[in-house]
């Protein structure tokens, strides 16, 4: 802990409890606090131990877990025990645990810069019921402030680390004329501590600990304090020799040794030595070990480098082990003292196959009416460290069954084999920007995927599609990456079954009008065979739990440019002297018979997802959610790609409606309160997107079935309209329904609310939703809840809606 020596004696007034002694049989309501208006009841809530009966969504009185407990009791069978475990027992009043928790708010307050405290409290008894409400009444002086802030034992320290330690500083004192003075506080202080610590140790100064800084506080005036941090920095050390034993799985191979630097010091006499000890390996190149190292023997001593090192060598997965420790032995470089560093490593065997089956959810239109949840069986090979530097090679093939929300069997099969190559670092010719920008971690990734699959709802089969994608995963620092699609080609020939016409096209085409063009378009997107290519840069910021996602935050924004390269091949290759949109087929993905071309659609698009996450306390946890997004068609063709373009309501977008149910607009696609998904799915998609989310999660059980069960209240907004460009559908007025008009967008946002349960175990979320039209556009006759409650929508998914 931080030593802080105080030159006064605090005097406050001790903490007294002015209720009577409690009967044995109250029972605790609620906990309250009075007085306390620099710090929320949450940070209060975390200090004490007195504690009340949950209620469920802090309705008053609805304490659900306590009544289960008390309906499983005395918990003489199995199910009255297995109640009991999920409920909770009665809260009881217990004197001793009020005054523990009066003394931790008195010091807690101390700590907090407030000399003189009184803390008490009260016990309100509930009439002709043993519930009690406790409120803890908080009576404080005024804050003390820090005046002056100085830092001693500095002047052994060099001058630009000496300056980072004053100019960084957490705290401002009253000669800091930017900022305001800093109230006292002790884990203001700890932080700051910490703070100094980091920075001596990435500056050279690797035995400081956090007892070589000590605060000394003295009083200056009744409200201000002056604190002096006293700074025992040792000396400055340099990285010297390192040396990399690593042990691998394979007994047969002979042990080698190899030496991957020999670097000459800047005083031009010493040297410095990398190297590398092998035992039982021998696929282990020196490569991937000379690019994970973010130090060289000669550069000062920095544990953030250390860390970053190790990092690394983890992040490349063919390390079941890794353990980086500076030895004690000091040698001398360039005049200055230096450390020696051992990093011990143990690979994991090159060769895995794995079966494995799996559960899944298909979501977009081609999945389905809605979206579907199936099941599927897959096999694997892996080699780790393929070509000797780190690289992971995974070849797969797999095999799926998907069910619609109506559970009709069988409604979607696909197959599919991909092959995908991961190198732990850049790949030429982009091997400089790792250098250039200081990158936490860097990775390239080659993958090629062929699929086929049938789609029994549409009508459909894709006989294949193909995609080739290369990317770089660029992380900047933990929390912040950069990914940049250079490769994202993808080829599809898709093809009709019996009934399309009858049971898909004609339906739909009567639900829209039935428009020549329209018809063209339809038969062009689902029948004929499509080559895209995507330039991609996706900047992601996140640093919450992808599974839990429980508190912090997620922002992707995403651009892309497609349709680029069939462009050139069609203008400069295939047909110079005109522009066709479309290119000769390919084997496999084309037919001369039914279709000779492939066609593309140039185009733009821009995505932002916008997401944060919230504790409100210990079962509750708010998520918001805005996402925009945005596709412009660029070439010949007055519509973008087919699945690129937006599809709003289901169960990841506005849960009030079936998937792609709502919009464009406020265009009618169907007959209103049809149960046909083909008289109401906006089959065409839209080119402006606009949501947005609010969902309140409260675990209501915990540990049942191995799971946390957690209730969830949830509303949506939003919708989709075409773009300037997109023909739409044409009223009768020769307007076109469902185009963005940015006055008249706020009329169009549909509104959905509902409610759901959450299944959590430790690696796997089951989800149910059931959502209401509060707000639909598409009425002719506007109103909330125009279906009332009597036409819930219903929704399954993995994982949490987002």
């Amino acid at each position: 802990m931080l030593f802080v020596a105080h030159v006064f004696l605090i005097s406050s007034t001790s903490a007294q409890d002015v209720s009577e002694p409690e009967p044995p049989d109250q029972r605790i309501a609620s906990v309250q606090f009075a007085g306390n208006t620099l710090f929320t009841d949450f940070q209060l809530q975390t200090l004490t131990r007195t504690k009340a009966n949950r209620e469920f969504l802090q309705i008053p009185g609805f304490r659900w877990w306590l009544w289960l407990y008390q309906l499983g009791a005395p918990g003489k069978t199995i199910f009255g025990r297995a109640l009991m475990s999920t409920g909770e027992p009665p809260a009881a009043y217990q004197q001793e645990i009020v005054d523990a928790d009066i003394e931790r708010l008195r010091l807690f307050y101390l700590q907090e810069g407030f000399r003189r405290v009184d803390v008490n409290a009260e016990v309100v008894a509930h009439d002709k019921s043993p519930w009690v409400t406790v409120r803890f009444v908080i009576e404080k002086g005024p804050p003390t402030y820090i005046r002056k802030l100085e830092f001693t034992g500095v002047d052994a320290i060099s001058g630009q680390v000496r300056s980072r330690i004053s100019t960084e500083s957490l705290i401002a004192d009253a000669d800091d004329v930017a900022r305001s003075p800093n109230r006292y506080s002790e884990p203001l202080l700890i932080e700051e501590r910490t703070r100094i610590v980091n920075v001596l140790r990435n500056s050279g100064y690797a035995t400081v600990t956090r007892d070589s800084i000590r605060a000394i506080v003295f009083p200056f005036s009744p409200d201000s304090f002056d604190v002096t941090l006293t700074i025992g920095a040792g000396e400055r050390y340099r990285f010297s020799d390192v040396a990399i034993a690593v042990q691998g799985p394979e007994q047969s191979e002979k042990a080698r040794s190899d030496t991957l630097r020999t670097i000459v010091v800047d005083d031009g006499e010493s040297l410095a030595f990398v190297t590398a000890d092998y035992q039982y390996e021998s696929q282990l190149e020196s490569s991937l070990l000379r690019r994970s190292l973010r130090f060289r023997p000669g550069e000062w001593f920095d544990q953030s480098q250390l860390t970053a090192t190790k990092q690394r060598l983890e992040a490349s997965g063919i390390f079941t082990y890794t353990n980086i420790q500076s030895e004690s032995i000091v040698d001398t470089l360039s005049g200055s003292p230096a450390l020696p560093t051992e990093i011990e490593l143990r690979t994991r065997r090159r060769h895995q196959i794995r079966l494995e089956t799996f559960m899944l959810q298909r979501g977009g239109v081609l999945g389905g009416a809605d979206t579907e949840l199936g099941t599927g069986i897959g096999m694997s090979y892996r080699n780790l460290n393929t070509l000797g530097g780190g690289e992971n090679f995974r070849l797969r093939a797999s095999g799926s069954i998907a069910a619609d929300s109506d559970f009709r069997l069988f409604t979607s099969t696909q197959g599919e084999v991909s092959a995908t190559i991961l190198y732990p670092y850049l790949i030429f010719p982009f091997r400089g920007i790792d250098n250039r920008i200081s990158l936490f971690d860097s990775r390239s990734r080659f993958s090629v995927t062929l699929l086929a699959a049938r789609r029994d709802q549409l009508k459909l089969v894709i006989r294949g599609r193909g995609n080739m994608r290369f990317r770089l995963e660029l992380q900047h620092t933990p929390t912040i990456a950069s990914l940049v699609d250079v490769i994202d080609l993808s080829v599809s020939n898709p093809d009709t079954i019996r009934g399309f016409n009858e049971e898909f096209l004609e339906p739909l085409l009567a639900s829209i009008g039935d428009d020549p063009l329209q018809r063209a378009r339809i038969l062009e997107d689902y029948t004929s065979p499509q080559v895209n290519n995507a330039l991609r840069y996706t900047f992601r910021s996140t640093n919450v739990n992808p599974l839990r996602r429980e508190e912090g935050y997620s922002y992707d924004l995403s651009g892309e440019v497609g349709g680029t390269l069939p462009s050139f091949l069609d203008r400069y290759v295939f047909t110079p002297d005109s522009v066709e949109g479309s290119l000769p087929a390919l084997p496999f993905f084309g037919s001369s018979e039914t279709d000779p071309r492939l066609i593309y659609r140039p185009y733009v698009r821009f995505v932002t997802d916008l997401r944060q996450y919230r504790r409100m306390n210990r079962v509750t946890v708010v998520a918001f959610r805005a996402l925009g997004g945005v596709v412009h068609p660029t070439g010949g063709s007055p519509v973008a790609p087919f699945d690129k373009r937006f599809f709003s309501g289901g169960a990841f977008s506005v849960r009030g409606w079936q998937l792609g149910e709502l919009g464009p607009g406020a265009a009618e696609l169907g007959s209103t309160g049809s149960t046909s998904s083909t008289e109401t799915t906006n089959i065409l998609g839209g080119d402006i997107k606009l949501e947005s989310s609010v969902e309140m999660r409260t675990t209501m059980f915990t540990n049942v079935l191995a799971a946390d069960w957690i209730f969830a209240l949830f509303g949506d907004a939003g919708n989709i309209w075409f773009g300037p460009r997109n023909p739409g559908i044409e009223t009768d007025d020769d307007d076109v329904d469902g185009q963005f008009r940015l006055g008249s967008v706020y009329k169009e946002i549909g509104v959905g609310s509902g409610l759901g349960i959450r299944i959590a175990w430790e690696y796997f979320i089951a989800r149910i939703d059931i959502g209401y039209k509060v707000y639909d556009p598409s009425r002719s006759v506007r109103g909330f809840y125009p279906d009332g409650f009597s036409d819930p929508v219903l929704h399954f998914g993995i994982g949490h809606t987002f």
